[in-house]
């Protein structure tokens, strides 16, 4: 009895002989491929003096069990405990990167996590085609200045592709819409890979959206009219190609064409799914075109 008290006495305590144990378990795990055993057991160890080694450890099992977010936890505590280790944790959060990068979509979460890690780990260290990676935290103009590396880097079609959403959406930000409208364009005629069309298809119409409205408070209707139906086209059933088929009304109407406006007006009230706020703003326009007094041209909504 007195030696199950000592031993509970012990556990509780967290002393270094019971990480230790748990650090040799996990070291065993480690060798047979449990990694996730592996990773309970070094966490487990986590209370000794020991702790940068087996935050290293802990990101290796988690790398190879892809336990990505738990790698880019363990490499950057690494660092945090013993800042002479930043080069092994830089070089495991590029492997996270490396890992994440070819999970596709799912994966977008850790490899943005990795970079913005890395940018803390190792703020000098080149980041190459992980800097234009979407939600890094890289600021735009910064990521720009990334492409020409990042794309020499690149090994591959896709994530060439990728880079080029990157690309164009950082241009957003910082430089003209309808340079973004041409990088992006360039990626729907690259891919058929069904997210990056999807991206770049809203980026379109996000960016026409807005060059038409430019266009519009310029009163340059017959420019405006283009842009509104190259959103449209580019991303029909969004809140971007609603609004610009709302634009698209106020174009002609500014032109004298009374019933394509009509047309483009109830185009948004006959869809499904637009929002409350769009769908009311297109019944209000008709109305107004119905009770013979003109709409009053209006911005984004």
């Amino acid at each position: 009895m007195n030696r199950l008290v000592l031993l509970a006495a012990v556990l509780i305590s967290g002393c270094p002989t019971a990480a230790a144990d748990h650090e040799r378990l996990g070291d065993r795990a480690y060798r047979e491929g449990r990694f996730a055993d592996a990773m309970s057991e070094y966490r487990a160890a986590q209370t000794s003096g020991t702790r940068d080694r087996v935050w290293a450890k802990l990101g290796a099992a988690a790398l190879r069990g892809r336990a990505l977010g738990v790698a880019i936890e363990a490499y950057s505590a690494l660092e945090h405990a013993d800042p002479s280790r930043a080069a092994e944790a830089a070089a495991g959060l590029e492997r996270v990167a490396h890992l994440a990068e070819r999970g596709g979509s799912g994966d977008l979460k850790h490899l943005a996590g990795a970079v913005r890690a890395l940018r803390t780990v190792a703020p000098g260290r080149p980041l190459g085609r992980f800097a234009m990676a979407p939600g890094n935290g890289l600021p735009a103009a910064e990521a720009l200045g990334a492409l020409p590396a990042a794309l020499a880097s690149a090994s591959d079609s896709r994530t060439v592709d990728s880079l080029l959403v990157a690309y164009g959406g950082a241009q957003r930000v910082v430089t003209a819409c309808e340079t973004a409208t041409k990088t992006l364009r360039t990626v729907l005629r690259r891919t058929r890979d069904p997210g990056l069309r999807a991206t770049a298809s809203d980026g379109v119409s996000a960016c026409a959206l807005r060059l038409g409205l430019d266009a519009l408070a310029a009163e340059q209707a017959e420019t405006a009219e283009r842009w509104f139906e190259a959103a449209i086209a580019a991303a029909t059933a969004s809140p971007s190609g609603w609004r610009a088929q709302i634009g698209l009304g106020d174009a002609r109407l500014n032109q004298g064409d009374v019933l394509g406006a009509a047309i483009a007006y109830q185009a948004v009230i006959s869809a499904t799914g637009v929002p409350d706020s769009l769908a009311k703003l297109a019944g209000d326009k008709l109305n107004a075109l119905g009770g013979g007094s003109p709409p009053a041209l209006e911005g984004v909504h």
